[in-house]
């Protein structure tokens, strides 16, 4: 606050002494002369005008332009399919102690009570666990083996996103299942291990042939042996403006009992206004359990994109108040020199000059000073935007559209504001002009 307001007060002073200072350097005898003989201010004062104007001018382009490529980019970025849905979908991460949970069997027995419950709930369509809620930031990955399948010489072992779901996550949110089977009662801890791989997996290392009934290790060669009993869709869980660069292992929560997970509501209605019955529930199977990021799925992939979304509303804000400030300037300028030159408008009307000719020639001294702020303006856009190329995404830095776009809207803004004062050049009266003068 303090250096802003001494910025503010700073920026005031320089910008009124500035032209305090022209004048008293200058001398008297020429002030009276330049008055006695001009109708408009000198030529260096009216270049500097414009200067200040077309820079203004220039400054708002480039910061719209930039605001204009992330609202594109953002705009794209929310059309990407994660290959999930995020609708009317409530996460909540629980975490059982190791003094009151202390072997798999009494994890296994909260978990599925769990859901039970939560699925008996008004309102609920599908609950599921995971140990990696999408876009949360937290990350599972590790090596596997596959059974029957030797890396080629120089290629590194294979490496993927590790999941533990149960419950009916995959309904829940919505993921399919396009081959095989998802996890049901049968695959309990008694039974042979088994996992679920994404598409992204079967595109790697199964082209031509059917991962069904194939085994992986997650360790050496003695390591258990887990059967592929499905195949689900790929999701982008990470970073939507990112491709799918991982594949991803499904493994049930009744063979890898584990004590940290996530609780996945479906609902038919708003999300929140489960959260208070979901609280109970964990509240009634044990009173000490506590829940932690509550929070929807869309809540939580907005989250993800908040890098985005500062820088896209800071350039957004900037090129406004740019744009305000040019309209300003341009007016400002254009409405002063109007004023000045009364006694010249005035001199032509009385030539013969007619109201068109004169709205003209203010129209065109005030275009021509925006038209040269606008492709000053584009040429630093060119030069500036390819530094935003990592924010961007399906747009590139020199999107036609949007540079068109912007400076449309610029012409157009700097029109209206040179149109005030050029109408009010139209309204003088040469009669009273050449009598003031």
């Amino acid at each position: 606050m303090a250096f802003t307001t001494a910025l503010a007060i700073v920026t005031g002073l320089v910008f009124g002494l500035v032209p305090a200072l022209t004048i008293l350097r200058g001398s008297m005898s020429t002030v009276l002369k330049d008055d006695s003989t001009r109708g408009s201010a000198s030529r260096s004062t009216g270049l500097t005008r414009s200067t200040l104007v077309i820079v203004e001018t220039a400054l708002a382009l480039i910061l719209l332009v930039g605001a204009g490529l992330l609202v594109k980019s953002f705009l794209r970025l929310n059309e990407v399919n994660p290959g999930f849905s995020a609708e009317r979908v409530l996460t909540t991460q629980l975490s059982l102690p190791a003094t009151r949970y202390p072997d798999p069997a009494a994890r296994r027995a909260f978990w599925s009570r769990l859901l039970e419950q939560v699925r008996a709930l008004p309102g609920v369509t599908a609950a599921g666990l995971t140990s990696n809620v999408p876009f949360n930031g937290n990350v599972g990955s590790g090596s596997y083996s596959i059974v029957g399948y030797t890396p080629p010489q120089g290629e590194a072992q294979p490496h993927g996103r590790q999941e533990v779901i149960g419950g009916d996550y995959l309904r829940a949110m919505q993921i399919p299942i396009v081959e095989g089977r998802a996890f049901n009662d049968a695959d309990s801890a008694q039974a042979p291990p088994v996992v679920i791989i994404d598409q992204y997996l079967v595109g790697r290392y199964f082209k031509d042939k059917s991962p069904i009934g194939q085994q992986i290790r997650r360790g050496g060669p003695t390591s258990p042996a887990f059967t592929i009993v499905g195949v689900a869709g790929t999701i982008n869980s990470i970073d939507l403006g990112m491709p799918v660069a991982k594949e991803r292992i499904y493994y049930p929560i009744t063979q890898a009992a584990r004590p940290s997970m996530a609780l996945v509501v479906k609902s038919a209605v708003d999300p929140k206004t489960l959260v208070a019955q979901v609280r109970s529930t964990v509240a009634g199977i044990d009173a000490e359990q506590p829940m932690a990021d509550v929070r929807t799925m869309e809540e939580w992939m907005a989250r993800s994109l908040e890098g985005r979304r500062s820088p896209m509303m800071l350039l957004a804000l900037f090129g406004g108040v740019a744009l305000v400030l040019s309209a300003i300037g341009i007016y400002g300028v254009l409405a002063f020199a109007v004023a000045q030159r009364t006694r010249e408008i005035g001199i032509r009307q009385a030539l013969g000059a007619n109201r068109r000719s004169i709205l003209s020639l203010v129209l065109r001294q005030g275009l021509t000073t925006a038209g040269i702020g606008v492709g000053l303006g584009l040429i630093g856009a060119i030069a500036l935007t390819r530094y935003l190329q990592t924010l961007l995404f399906g747009v590139g830095a020199h999107d036609l559209q949007v540079y068109a776009g912007v400076t449309l809207m610029l012409l157009a803004v700097a029109t209206a504001a040179c149109y005030i004062p050029a109408r009010r050049a139209t309204a003088v009266d040469p009669n009273t002009a050449l009598r003031n003068a």
